[in-house]
């Protein structure tokens, strides 16, 4: 079996995510409505749908950021409710947005280690660089510890903001558009990372627009529309064609494509 490829699970393991009738609604809008979701030890799982369609509200659930109207979350077999994200991250579960929360002024290892119980107290820059510089190697997230993060590129602040949620030993890594900012390079890079952290057991939710990547780098689609969950299918049951047409409702035609705006 290569070496990245999904482990084995055996028999009756529960998934490490169920959501169970989750609703989330604004004044005047239905964002999330009923949603069941379950996602897997060792499964890279794509969250699918348009504009508007629920997926970030619905991850924003997740990680504490809202709080369900109504439904369950389910981690580990065991029913959940995060009043923070503070108490997801506690929990294992590590969510980077589109938007990075990292402060430009500090460095690398300064950033990773901002906010942690494990930083150690009154530890100099020497330190932080070595801990930053062997989570790295761990992790395989290649990083410039001293580099200032003002001074990093787009992909390099996103290879810092997931390894600051890795280090808070998550099992469910949570990517909103990851690939938005980034050259193919850095995609391939980013893949082959995530297919590793999934063959040690874990557990990748990755929303994105890409279907061709989606296609690539995962084992089961979710597609959601008008905030309800359309279905789940598994990826080499999928093409690019049945996907979009999931999405919107309806076969898409050439006219489609061609009216589509670029990007």
């Amino acid at each position: 079996m290569p070496p990245d490829a999904p482990p084995p699970v055996a028999p009756g393991t529960p998934p490490i995510l169920q959501l169970q009738g989750i609703c989330k609604y604004f004044p005047g809008v239905i964002a999330n409505q009923d949603v069941d979701l379950d996602v897997r030890p060792g499964e890279i799982h794509a969250l699918l749908g348009e504009n508007g369609a629920g997926k970030s509200t619905l991850m924003n659930v997740v990680t504490g950021i809202y709080q369900p109207d109504a439904g369950e979350i389910v981690l580990d077999g065991y029913g959940r409710r995060f009043a923070a994200p503070q108490e997801a991250i506690q929990a294992g579960i590590g969510m980077v947005h589109q938007h990075f929360k990292l402060v430009p002024a500090f460095t690398v290892a300064e950033n990773i280690h901002l906010g942690w119980r494990d930083t150690p107290a009154r530890a100099g820059a020497a330190i932080l660089e070595s801990r930053t510089r062997a989570l790295s190697e761990r992790f395989g997230f290649p990083v410039r510890p001293d580099a200032r993060v003002a001074d990093l590129s787009a992909g390099e602040q996103q290879r810092v903001e997931i390894l600051r949620v890795l280090s808070r030993q998550a099992r469910l890594l949570i990517l909103d558009e990851p690939t938005a900012v980034l050259t193919p390079a850095e995609s391939r890079e980013l893949f082959r990372a995530l297919r590793a952290f999934r063959a040690q057991g874990n557990a990748v939710i990755l929303i994105s627009h890409k279907l061709d990547e989606v296609m690539d780098i995962s084992d089961r689609i979710t597609i959601l529309r008008a905030g309800r969950n359309i279905g789940t299918f598994r990826t080499p049951d999928c093409t690019p064609a049945s996907l979009a047409s999931t999405m919107v409702g309806r076969a898409i035609t050439r006219r489609d494509m061609r009216a589509r705006p670029p990007g």
